[in-house]
């Protein structure tokens, strides 16, 4: 694969490259070592085991020194990068600063201006100090009337650029860390349309779709900027899915004046956040005669504004999720009295009447290098009271659609995981075990290894479209021998699936 065959943002093609070539390094490296592991060659294990680690280290060595060695000085015309600011403007002698919210997970902050006259330029923290870019954690690079300075693990909170000098400049600040906002697409004339081929009319209504880093992100907004950074009005917004903070709608009034798109808000830690996207939409001052109506591909065509206006936001937004009051765990037994998983017990309310689907996931707390998957926690049964609207019956919430959940109501649901290799047939009431899946070479060890370990685990939870989902870091209160549970599955008599 090469960067010009991949469909993803330039910084992510790069990346997949670089994994994929030392992939195919690392692989040719490993066939080579199992050779010289035979007896003819006399070569001991250690020595082998010597050179794995040495070739895993450099491995990672190549990948870190891809990420964290300084970028070049055009990195900032990037467009896929997480721009924090961008904006162009004038210098004529007087200070000009330049606010950029830094927020936390930050790993790296890159402040960069180009002018075409001279200028200065100087970083104050958010305790309002002026940065000597000479500290250790700030590398600095000039060419041709620009200057870039990347800083390694920023302090979050509102830092300012400060310029001062004469001429125009570009001043543009980019963030990479945990947090994102990407993917903006548009639908018009039945039509999708990314930023840097969107044209749309003057005065028209537009909808598009966003998507976020959901899972540290407290708030947002949308707002049309001008090119000099100044607001021109707010964007609506809406959550596309309550189960899902990572999916966004937007709708817009077109600005008749050219406009980039700017989202701001509150990280999880209470801290403000900016992304600008790098594209300048130049709105046409009629429809293009050679505008295309038809859907392409036999692509649906996306539903009218009027359908959602009614739900969104203009302003800030805070993203909807559900609320878990309180959970517990206890072993899962199988008629015969046999533990073979685990029973979540878990309460749950909801901000607002909406569509959920409070799908918990379940896997171990700690996972090898060498894990298959096995012992991923997959749902069995279910029940629920009260009963939502639109399920007809308490065992059925995550197996027919999503149904509806009132605000302020407590609902208290049950939940029966079993380990991934075991399924359930509903129509025969009857287990059977996927042991064939893992049947593949170097994998039915490891399969083995791991279904049969009387070693007791505890299991991460994660709810989605709640406050435990993803990143928060919730444990079982009870351990659990996967071991215990294969023996079980082999006591009961469960075959093997066909």
């Amino acid at each position: 694969m090469t960067t010009e065959q991949c469909r993803f943002p330039a910084r992510v093609c790069q990346t997949r490259v670089l994994i994929s070539r030392l992939h195919h390094i690392f692989d040719a490296w490993l066939k080579f070592l199992n050779i010289i592991r035979k007896p003819k060659i006399m070569i001991l294990n250690s020595v082998r085991r010597s050179l794995l680690m040495f070739s895993a280290t450099a491995i990672c060595l190549v990948a870190m020194a891809f990420f964290l060695l300084p970028q070049p000085a055009g990195a900032q015309e990037d467009p896929n990068q997480q721009y924090i600011t961008l904006l162009s403007g004038k210098l004529s002698g007087e200070p000009r600063d330049i606010e950029v919210p830094v927020e936390v997970g930050v790993l790296r902050v890159f402040f960069s201006v180009r002018s075409s006259g001279n200028f200065k330029l100087e970083l104050i923290s958010p305790s309002n100090r002026v940065i000597p870019l000479t500290e250790p954690n700030i590398a600095v690079t000039e060419s041709d009337g620009k200057k870039t300075v990347a800083m390694w693990d920023p302090r979050p909170g509102l830092w300012q650029m400060r310029i001062v000098g004469s001429g125009d400049f570009t001043a543009a600040a980019w963030a990479q860390g945990e947090l994102y906002i990407c993917c903006m697409q548009f639908f018009a004339r039945n039509l999708i349309h990314q930023l840097d081929k969107f044209q749309p009319v003057r005065g028209s209504r537009q909808q598009a779709q966003v998507y976020a880093s959901g899972f540290n992100i407290e708030a947002l907004e949308f707002q049309a900027i001008s090119e000099q950074g100044e607001l021109i009005a707010p964007l609506k917004i809406r959550q596309s899915d309550y189960s899902n903070p990572y999916n966004f709608t937007l709708l817009m009034e077109t600005p008749d004046q050219p406009f980039r798109i700017r989202a701001r808000g509150r990280d999880t830690n209470g801290k403000q956040f900016q992304r600008v996207f790098f594209w300048l939409v130049r709105p046409l001052a009629t429809e293009p005669a050679n505008a295309q109506p038809d859907v392409p591909g036999g692509a649906q065509p996306q539903p009218q504004p009027q359908d959602w206006d009614k739900n969104a936001v203009a302003g800030e937004y805070k993203i909807v999720r559900a609320q878990i009051t309180n959970w517990s765990d206890e072993p899962l037994l199988s008629e015969k009295g046999n533990p073979i998983g685990v029973r979540l017990k878990y309460s749950i309310r909801f901000p607002v009447d909406g569509q959920y689907s409070p799908y918990p996931q379940a896997f171990p707390e700690r996972i090898p290098n060498t894990y298959t998957g096995a012992m991923n926690l997959r749902l069995y049964r279910s029940h629920i009271e009260p009963l939502p609207d639109g399920l007809q019956s308490p065992q059925q919430l995550f197996f027919s659609g999503r149904p509806m959940f009132k605000a302020g109501v407590t609902y208290n649901l049950t939940v029966e995981m079993i380990p991934g290799y075991a399924n359930f047939n509903e129509q025969k009431k009857s287990f059977c075990l996927a042991t064939r899946s893992y049947s593949q070479q170097g994998i039915r060890e490891r399969f083995e290894r791991e279904v049969t370990s009387d070693s007791k685990v505890r299991f991460r939870l994660s709810f989605s479209g709640t406050d435990l989902e993803s990143r928060t870091p919730v444990l079982t209160e009870n351990t659990y021998a996967p071991g215990v549970w294969h023996r079980s599955f082999t006591k009961d008599g469960v075959p093997e699936c066909p």
